[in-house]
């Protein structure tokens, strides 16, 4: 006998171990109901413990990325050295500062006289702030001359406050100031192009008419073995942001920050806002939670499952931070939409759990309804929390340290979700069981009258199930109606393929920010007035080079040519910092030798450095100052407009740096940032390929069909696909938080295609459009109800002055939106044209004659003895109804059942079954007397065809199960 690989290895002996585990909570329920309680209050303490995580470098950028290999390799070559050469632009890393944009307050040139003179004054008040003595921060008073970075003895200010002496705004005005490079007396060059913005000129191109916006900085001198310093360098800069925030002025309008600004405004994001969407969102889910819990029956209605079904992911929730803080996992300000996501999950499970209660006959003890609960759904729950957690603990080795974080917490909330689900949630289910069991009120939980008693009321199938199979589904499976949900999915597809087209990468620094902070409105500033000149790239040289050699100077001068040849930097030799060129200008200029090694070092050391004190941080001499061990070289971006354009140039510096005949490598401390921008796609494909694989291997195991494999993997491919390119047409940008939706919209394309999927494959129809309707039938509407929960978890988020919250909620709506349509419209209807020919499993039935005895409660099939069971709740009302059909596996079975009410009639009348249409249906020609001859027995085998009950038939060799309304057709 040829053997038949059985799929369900696994489903099936998980199921057994369910059903084991639900009639054990359904005899003690409350050990499972008061110990997750007391787990979670335990763990939840750990919160007091959590401490949060502010550093946006650290969070936001790829770790160990080139940049920061190239930032450590510049502090080995450059450490800081002289306090009193201090150079904003040629700074390794960011240290404390302040930075004030001014415009004028009519919009037009700050150049004008009064404007100058309320700029000076601002920049005297900022100058004078006073450190006062304080605890950590020494004995003394200390103003920002005190603090600053020096320049050969003063304060380094912006260069276009250089210009002017003892702030005389005549001096000043009487300057024919030239852009974006000022010569004084032909050898000291300041470079004005980070200093004014938004600049016209008069007819020669480089003298300045008008200046839209001026920039000054205030740099403090950094030590990072310095506490005290440090604290006086912190408490300055509050003291700086207080001013600026309480400053105004008729003429003048300011935009402020600074290095505490990032930080201090995310840290706020955390907690603003939060509570007002945390009670919006529980609200939102609880009504909707208790409706669906509510039916026509004041017995079978659950409204308080409802509230404990939010309880219990709230539970999860708890027990999740409090985990992370005993763990000493820092908390993030994106982990405060994790609970809103997973109170969306857990109300899925539980929507999950009660359908399969309803199914279940009430007739049955509690304890076998929970077994049998469990045993259908306990499985559903564990394929969606496997699947989610898995796509979860893969993005916990993401690159960027935000991802992980949030993918840390989330994945364990999960778990306790899960874990809560199959404990605390039974338990709450058992107790709901009894009470409707003892038909209490599900308010009051007082007993109802016996009118009402469950042996009275007939059981019906909500309303959108019956949508679903009786109306849905036909329709979907309509030839004419498949051919146009083709169409759209493919035009879904290339809509999705033209948004991939307008995807930018990387986060702006600008969407940390809550949108009315002073932050949001440098940013805005800035970026109007200051992008033609973006951040200074260092060109430093790795290698020991002999200066002195022509050839040698001339490789350097190709490189830093290929620079200024660039569309990304700027091409005016003014503007490049190249103290090789100046020096070897100032030994012509002088007639100086510089032609041998000796004489080169002699003249550089003794000469020009001294004279030039811009260049002298750039030259690093061996401790006799004999040579030079390494130096380095500046060149200016421009038209820094976009993140892709800031990619572009990152990489552009790199190729030309690779090509170069010396060993150069780039690095700027914009490149910490811009590292994202390189990162974030091959991150994202990373985690996207290694989920589906993962994802692939998980279904085969749970999931009785390979075939659900292969089409959970490629409904994966199109819902991710789909999601990532309707994200350009709403502005997202591939970001840390968009890597943390992709890997979230794996889990749920899973849960919207894997239950669709194993549901056809298992319908025992021949016909695929049949199997279609009838996973709709099944599953149709759990999966918008799954997606309505979810939506509602998010949807307060759309309501937030954070771009996070706000492209979270965008970003999870287009994954519900396109996941539920995958659900219900284009998996279906693939399946009707290319699922499998035939069902998983054939009954046996079909293949067998079977016979049966009522008074022994008996069947025989093939000599085979057995028992049966009828398992209505409604079994007093067990007959067929009058000119009904039904579709059945058996025509001989169902004859045999049938004809025996006829014989044992209590009024003899003539009762027959008739085969209408070959094997396929059976008409009950004349019932007159059938039906009350079956309601006198306690159990029969005989289908209502109009209540949609279900019926069991047991022998020695296996179990049959009619659903819905029709027994299945083979």
């Amino acid at each position: 006998m040829k053997q038949k690989c059985h799929y369900d290895f696994v489903q099936r002996r998980l199921s057994k171990r369910f059903y084991t585990h639900g009639k054990f909570i359904g005899k003690h329920p409350i050990p499972f109901l008061v110990i997750p309680v007391i787990v979670s209050v335990a763990l939840g303490v750990g919160m007091l413990l959590m401490e949060q995580e502010t550093d946006i470098e650290y969070l936001f950028t790829p770790a160990n990325s080139k940049a920061i290999r190239d930032r450590d390799k510049i502090d080995r070559l450059f450490p800081p050295g002289d306090s009193e050469d201090f150079i904003a632009s040629k700074q390794s890393r960011v240290g404390n500062y302040g930075q004030v944009i001014i415009t004028a307050s009519d919009g037009d040139n700050v150049l004008r006289g009064f404007v100058l003179q309320e700029i000076f004054d601002l920049h005297q008040l900022i100058t004078e702030l006073l450190v006062q003595d304080g605890e950590g921060i020494g004995n003394s008073s200390m103003t920002y001359h005190d603090l600053c970075g020096k320049l050969s003895g003063s304060c380094y200010e912006a260069p276009v406050l250089t210009l002017y002496n003892n702030y005389n705004v005549t001096d000043f005005t009487c300057l024919n100031l030239t852009y974006p490079v000022h010569t004084i007396n032909d050898t000291h060059k300041i470079f004005l192009g980070t200093s004014l913005g938004g600049v016209t000129f008069y007819e020669d191109g480089e003298t300045i008419r008008s200046a839209q916006a001026m920039q000054l900085n205030y740099f403090l001198e950094m030590d990072d073995h310095d506490e005290v310093r440090a604290l006086q360098n912190d408490r300055w800069e509050s003291m700086f942001l207080e001013t600026m925030r309480s400053y105004s002025s008729l003429r003048i309008q300011i935009a402020y920050f600074s290095s505490q600004t990032l930080e201090s405004e995310v840290k706020q994001l955390s907690v603003r806002g939060v509570p007002q969407i945390a009670a919006v969102t529980v609200t939102l889910v609880l009504i909707f939670s208790v409706l669906c819990c509510l039916v026509m029956d004041c017995v079978r209605s659950k409204p308080w499952l409802g509230v404990l079904g939010v309880v219990s992911a709230g539970l999860a929730v708890l027990s999740a931070f409090g985990l992370m803080g005993y763990l000493g996992v820092p908390y993030i300000n994106i982990c405060a939409s994790m609970p809103l996501l997973i109170l969306g999950i857990g109300v899925d499970d539980m929507f999950i759990l009660l359908a399969a209660w309803r199914q279940v006959p009430s007739s049955y003890s509690v304890e076998e309804r929970m077994g049998r609960t469990f045993s259908e759904a306990a499985m559903s729950i564990t394929v969606t929390s496997v699947t989610d957690f898995l796509a979860l603990s893969i993005g916990t080795v993401s690159a960027f340290p935000s991802v992980r974080i949030f993918c840390l917490y989330t994945a364990i909330a999960v778990l306790f979700d899960y874990i809560y689900q199959v404990t605390f949630f039974g338990a709450c289910m058992v107790l709901t069981g009894r009470r409707e069991a003892a038909n209490l009120h599900c308010l009051t939980f007082k007993k109802v009258p016996l009118k009402d008693e469950p042996a009275t009321r007939a059981h019906k199938e909500h309303c959108m199930v019956e949508f679903f199979g009786k109306y849905y589904g036909p329709f979907i499976t309509d030839i004419r109606v498949k051919v146009f949900v083709v169409l759209a999915f493919l035009t879904y597809l290339a809509i999705a393929f033209a948004g991939l087209l307008r995807i930018t990468e990387g986060l702006d620094m600008k969407n940390l920010v809550a949108d009315d902070s002073y932050a949001g409105r440098f940013y805005d500033v800035y970026y109007n007035h200051f992008r033609e000149y973006g951040p200074a790239v260092t060109v430093a040289l790795d290698a020991d080079v002999d200066y002195s050699d022509k050839k040698r100077q001339d490789d350097i001068e190709d490189t830093l040519r290929d620079f200024e040849g660039s569309l990304y930097f700027h091409n005016n030799r003014l503007v490049t910092q190249s103290w090789l060129r100046d020096f070897l200008d100032f030994c012509s200029s002088y007639g100086l030798d510089c032609d041998d090694h000796d004489s080169f070092i002699r003249t550089l050391a003794g000469e020009f450095l001294p004279r030039f004190v811009q260049y002298r941080s750039d030259v690093v001499f061996n401790d006799n100052k004999t040579a030079i061990v390494t130096s380095r070289f500046y060149v200016f971006s421009r038209n820094m407009t976009d993140t892709n354009r800031e990619r572009n140039m990152m990489l552009e510096a790199r190729r030309i740096v690779n090509e170069a005949n010396l060993d150069f490598f780039v690095y700027s401390p914009s490149f910490i940032f811009y590292e994202q921008y390189t990162a974030v796609l091959p991150n994202m494909l990373q985690n996207i390929g290694i989920c589906a694989a993962a994802m692939f291997v998980v279904s085969l195991i749970l999931i009785p069909h390979p075939v659900c494999s292969l089409y959970i993997i490629f409904f994966i491919g199109t819902i991710t696909l789909g999601v990532i390119g309707y994200m350009g047409f709403l502005g997202i940008r591939l970001d840390a938080i968009a890597m943390i939706n992709m890997i979230i919209c794996i889990g749920f394309s899973v849960d919207f295609s894997a239950h669709m999927t194993c549901a056809f494959v298992l319908a025992p129809y021949q016909s695929r459009d049949k199997r279609a309707i009838e996973a709709l039938q099944t599953l149709g509407w759990p999966i918008l109800e799954g997606a309505i929960s979810t939506f509602l978890g998010i949807v307060a988020m759309s309501t937030a002055d954070s771009y996070g919250y706000r492209t979270f909620f965008k970003t999870m709506f287009l994954v519900i939106a396109i996941g539920a349509a995958h659900g219900v419209m284009f998996l279906p209807v693939f399946l009707t044209l290319f699922g499998p020919l035939s069902p998983l499993k054939k009954s046996s039935v079909s293949k067998e004659v079977a016979t049966c005895d009522m008074k022994t409660n008996s069947v025989s099939v093939d000599g085979r003895q057995g028992g049966f069971s009828y398992i209505s709740e409604n079994t007093p009302q067990c007959g067929f109804q009058k000119n009904k059909t039904a579709s059945v596996r058996n025509e001989k079975l169902f004859k045999s059942l049938c004809g025996y009410c006829e014989r044992t009639s209590k009024d003899n009348r003539h009762h027959t079954c008739e085969a209408r249409n070959g094997n396929d249906e059976i008409e009950i020609v004349d019932v007159s007397g059938f039906s009350s001859e079956c309601n006198s027995l306690d159990r029969f085998p005989c289908n209502l065809i109009s209540s949609g009950e279900k019926y069991a038939m047991k022998n020695s060799k296996e179990a049959w199960a009619y659903d819905n309304t029709l027994a299945k057709d083979d």
